[in-house]
């Protein structure tokens, strides 16, 4: 199937989905849903995800490992937190998986809504394989109000999200500790700030996921980890699901 009829097929599907209750599936584990409801619900779900013919660290992020990860950090203290929410498509499966559990642990979703600044420019200067999202307002297919939204639907209370870009936010959390932290927010200044900020704030064994490292699409993401991490203990680790390749580093 093409990736046109497939946006073609969601579009179809998502407005049915706002007509099917999600109590039916709401005490079901989540990795127990149908694949349709990714659709309906316009979010990720473990059995809809596809396997790559060959491993590619250029996809998208991947909700088996996500939840691999939360699942690995369960018993590290501290908060969860996602920088580049978009549409909510991880964060919400998160917040219903972790309240599935009966974890006191809070989720928080850090985006603009806005889609990329004049940031992405450094990333457009630094070339890379062609991407159709390099540039100013990508990413604004998407609303503070919409994510919201889905997070009432599923009744889950365990999430906190935040608007703005990151150099104005992260800074209103000085106290918090993290135990999982995904970073999916695709440029080299996102990756930098977000990693001077999250970094001193995970706890001992816990775990920041990197959603586009190795991505040839995104060089300023892995450029602004391996800059990081240059005088830091830890090293990235390959973490493979499906054929999706993603990298993370577990805090000594």
């Amino acid at each position: 199937m093409s990736m046109n009829l497939r946006q073609r097929l969601k579009g179809a599907i998502y407005p049915v989905g706002s007509l099917i209750p999600t109590s039916w599936y709401r005490n079901q584990s989540h990795r127990s849903w149908p694949a349709m409801t990714a659709l309906l619900y316009d979010i990720k779900v473990p059995k809809a995800v596809r396997t790559k013919t060959a491993p590619t660290p250029a996809s998208g992020a991947n909700i088996n490992i996500l939840l691999d990860l939360l699942d690995q950090t369960a018993a590290i203290a501290g908060d969860i937190a996602e920088c580049g929410v978009f549409r909510g498509r991880t964060l919400v499966p998160m917040a219903v998986y972790l309240a599935q559990r009966g974890s006191s642990k809070h989720v928080f979703g850090f985006d603009s809504f806005e889609g990329f600044d004049d940031a992405v420019q450094v990333d457009v200067e630094m070339g890379g394989v062609e991407s159709k999202d390099k540039h100013v307002g990508a990413f604004n297919e998407t609303s503070l109000r919409l994510v919201q939204g889905k997070l009432r639907r599923f009744g889950v209370s365990n999430a906190t999200l935040v608007k703005g870009y990151f150099r104005e936010t992260l800074n209103r959390y000085p106290q918090r500790r993290f135990s999982f932290v995904h970073l999916d927010c695709d440029i080299y200044e996102s990756y930098k700030e977000c990693l001077e900020f999250f970094y001193p704030r995970v706890n001992p064994g816990g775990i920041i996921l990197f959603d586009e490292y190795k991505d040839p699409r995104w060089p300023g993401c892995t450029k602004a980890i391996d800059e990081y991490l240059a005088d830091k203990p830890e090293e990235a680790v390959l973490i493979m699901r499906e054929n999706h390749e993603k990298s993370y580093i577990q805090k000594l």
